[in-house]
């Protein structure tokens, strides 16, 4: 029975033990390596970012030179404190974040070089620095932002140049005792050597990089789960911590000339709170979305089915329809493109149903109320119709989970469109029902919030005289227009019980 064998994977990507056995690359990675001036990938929460990280990762080799290195940084347990400690007076807090991240990306870069067993005077000469401060010339990243760090507070490097003498490197000590976090923060001069010795130390770093790589020899240095600490207690320090790592990376990028290569995965709608010069001009540069298709999806999801069907020695499936029981659903839709019209268009959304639909056919199998017998081949499409309820019930926490940080007014919006009832609305419903519980707005504002819940594929809208629903997560280029009616996304509606209208078939 296909419900015995069949598996889609797990929704997150960092659970799932198979994903480098049916990953499904679909041109975000070869974009970002070959373009020099790429370093951003953005995307929505669920589109795959953690997926192509970890891919990347873990097979290198099928996008970069033989000479070329590679270094991940998933910063889910990653300590953030030590970025705090370089605010001091005089100094815009932007540029301290961009100077402490500039530091970590270049001693992760020259420990990669040093691992590798590459040589020259100036790696030497850094060697012998690093084992004086942290007594390793190739520190963990939990040393390099920890406790060792602190000790630069108490040690004063040379000047200029790197022609550091064996004298000199003798006099280079870091034995000064133990420093802590609050000694540090509660006192100013500690923090103004320990800033003029992190400087000193990245402008050495630079320097030894520099002679280090050309075209010949890349490094990728990748950063993923940024938002760990994306909550509504560390809100303002995190977008000054996520915009000093995207600062350091463009500053990085543009004088090597893309040789050293920082390539930062970030949340969309994260990035659009940050405060960043020229913000539109460095997603169009420097930014690639990862964005899916029908098509890509489609292939996503046979490339993990085919891999348990290979697994559990039954037949591959060639294409996506052949998944199903039936040729038609509802609206004489394929059962693949009602399920489409469902989700957001992020793989997380597809995993996530499909499971539903295996789940609803293993209890019907197993209740002894069930008196219909259960396809043994395919999947079925009343399942599809059962998983609805559940699925939907997710999509809406998935969205109040993307947005109770930095839009916590989500929920409002959704409670008022779930208080409407219907599937579609006006401008003018959506103000009445906010002004009736003491949240006034006026048109004008409703506007911007309406563009708000478009922009992320909550509403969409019809165009002129076509009876075509445009959703942004199916007309990435269509940009908002105020419309006389507005219609909730399909794959809400049964979580926001809501009833669909004749107008909005």
């Amino acid at each position: 029975m296909i419900s015995e064998w069949i598996e889609f994977g797990q929704v997150s990507a960092e659970r799932d033990d198979n994903l480098s056995e049916y990953f499904y690359e679909n041109g975000v990675l070869e974009s970002v390596i070959k373009n020099r001036h790429h370093f951003l990938v953005l995307g929505r929460k669920g589109a795959g970012k953690t997926a192509v990280f970890q891919h990347f990762e873990n097979n290198p080799e099928r996008y970069i030179g033989k000479n070329d290195l590679s270094i991940s940084m998933s910063l889910q347990n990653y300590s953030w404190d030590v970025h705090s400690l370089l605010m001091t007076e005089g100094k815009a807090s932007s540029m301290a974040y961009i100077q402490s991240w500039k530091y970590v990306i270049y001693l992760l870069s020259v420990r990669k070089l040093i691992e590798s067993g590459v040589s020259n005077k100036k790696i030497d000469l850094i060697k012998k620095i690093l084992e004086r401060i942290y007594t390793s010339p190739v520190p963990s990243i939990s040393e390099i932002i920890g406790q060792k760090l602190l000790q630069l507070s108490k040690i004063k490097l040379p000047g200029a140049g790197l022609s550091l003498d064996d004298g000199e490197l003798e006099n280079l000590s870091a034995d000064v005792g133990e420093i802590s976090f609050s000694d540090v923060k509660s006192d100013n001069s500690l923090k103004v050597v320990l800033n003029n010795s992190l400087e000193r130390l990245t402008d050495i770093l630079e320097g030894v990089l520099l002679e280090s790589f050309d075209e010949s020899r890349r490094i990728f240095i990748t950063f993923d789960r940024i938002d760990e600490a994306w909550d509504e207690a560390s809100f303002e320090s995190s977008q000054k911590i996520i915009a000093g790592l995207i600062g350091a990376a463009d500053s990085i990028v543009s004088k090597f000339r893309g040789s050293v290569r920082p390539v930062v995965f970030l949340r969309e709608d994260i990035f659009e709170t940050l405060s960043i010069n020229d913000m539109n001009k460095l997603r169009s540069d420097c930014g690639q979305l990862l964005a899916w298709s029908k098509d890509g999806i489609s292939r996503m999801i046979l490339e993990r089915v085919n891999f348990y069907a290979d697994r559990s020695g039954n037949e591959r499936f060639s294409k996506i329809e052949e998944l199903f029981d039936r040729e038609q659903m509802r609206q004489q839709r394929s059962p693949f493109d009602y399920i489409l019209l469902r989700t957001m268009l992020r793989p997380r959304d597809f995993i996530r149903i499909f499971q539903l639909v295996k789940l609803d056919m293993e209890d019907r199998r197993n209740n002894p109320f069930e008196h219909e017998d259960v396809n043994e081949q395919k999947l079925e499409c009343q399942s599809i119709y059962n998983s609805e309820p559940a699925y939907s019930e997710w999509l809406v926490d998935e969205i109040k989970d993307e947005w109770k940080v930095q839009s916590p007014q989500i929920n409002q919006f959704l409670t008022e469109i779930q208080n409407n009832g219907a599937t579609n609305f006006t401008a003018s419903d959506l103000m009445s029902s906010l002004n009736k519980i003491d949240m006034e707005y006026s048109l004008s504002e409703i506007g911007a919030n309406l563009k708000f819940l478009y922009d992320n594929s909550i509403i969409g809208f019809r165009v002129g005289k076509s009876q075509q629903w445009k959703f942004k997560c199916f007309f990435k280029s269509q940009g908002f227009l105020e419309a006389d009616l507005y219609k909730v996304h399909d794959g809400l509606h049964r979580g926001l019980n809501l009833t669909e209208s004749r107008s909005s078939a």
